[in-house]
């Protein structure tokens, strides 16, 4: 019962695919092209593919790049002046890279582009205009990714304390209409916190059927056992939200939670 897939396949510092703007990856050069890969792997299956695009932050902390970014003077900094991974999303020309990224992503026949980390770095850096900044930024990727393809974000859980803390006021990008859904991570280690930020969800975006629920398999907070994603998606569906994704495909995953799901879970 798997409707969607949303395959990373590039960010601000690689790219799995033949891209003309961001740097090629290990993986490209060694396998080819992965974006193309899963799309032919996914035909015939039912199952929609969106390509995964890590916006704001250098995750593959390559030395040689991250010292390129620091030269044109892209890099966000702590509180303390301390560089950062993060790139300033107020930069015009970050911006630019960026969109450019998303637009050519966007040519491939995916169902949609998926956008992480499309925020004001974390809480060790703020910006009073975060919010403004990073609702333009979305509008301009709305315009790069157009309808009938989706275009949805992952986003903090906690609503509305991300609009301070990084910059994300994903209630009202949904207001909008900038994005189709919103994929809030809600990766708890206990029901409890879960359905906290369940709550928290419901109201404030008015778009509740336009939220998709992330739940964290394995994720920084929690290793979640088959049972607690059973739990999990229980309380999603008994709260309303039209759907589930899970974090991430590894072995914990595809091994230990997916066999059980197959019973007529999910």
């Amino acid at each position: 019962n798997v409707t969607d897939v949303f395959v990373n396949v590039a960010g601000a510092d690689f790219a799995h695919y033949p891209s003309s703007i961001l740097p090629r990856s290990k993986a490209f050069a060694e396998h080819g092209d992965q974006m193309s890969a899963c799309l032919r792997a996914a035909q015939g299956a039912g199952i929609r593919v969106h390509a995964w695009f890590i916006c704001f932050n250098a995750t593959r902390n390559n030395p040689t790049l991250l010292e390129t970014f620091r030269k044109r003077g892209w890099r966000l900094k702590d509180k303390s002046g301390n560089l950062l991974t993060y790139l300033d999303p107020a930069n015009p020309a970050v911006r630019s890279y960026v969109l450019s990224a998303v637009r050519e992503l966007a040519r491939y026949p995916v169902a949609g582009v998926h956008l992480d980390f499309v925020r004001w770095g974390d809480a060790a850096v703020k910006s009073g205009n975060a919010a403004p900044v990073i609702a333009q930024f979305v509008a301009e990727a709305r315009r790069q990714v157009k309808r009938p393809m989706w275009l949805t974000a992952a986003v903090y859980g906690k609503y509305p304390n991300c609009i301070d803390k990084v910059g994300q006021d994903w209630a009202r990008w949904l207001e909008l209409d900038l994005v189709d859904y919103v994929v809030p991570m809600d990766y708890a280690a206990t029901n409890a916190q879960f359905v906290q930020l369940l709550r928290q969800q419901m109201t404030p975006s008015r778009n509740a059927n336009r939220t998709i629920i992330g739940i964290g398999v394995t994720s920084n907070e929690a290793t979640l056992t088959a049972r607690q994603v059973v739990e999990q998606i229980g309380l999603v569906r008994r709260y309303g939200f039209p759907g589930q994704a899970l974090f991430d495909l590894d072995v914990t995953l595809s091994q230990k939670v997916l066999p059980v799901l197959r019973q007529g879970v999910w």
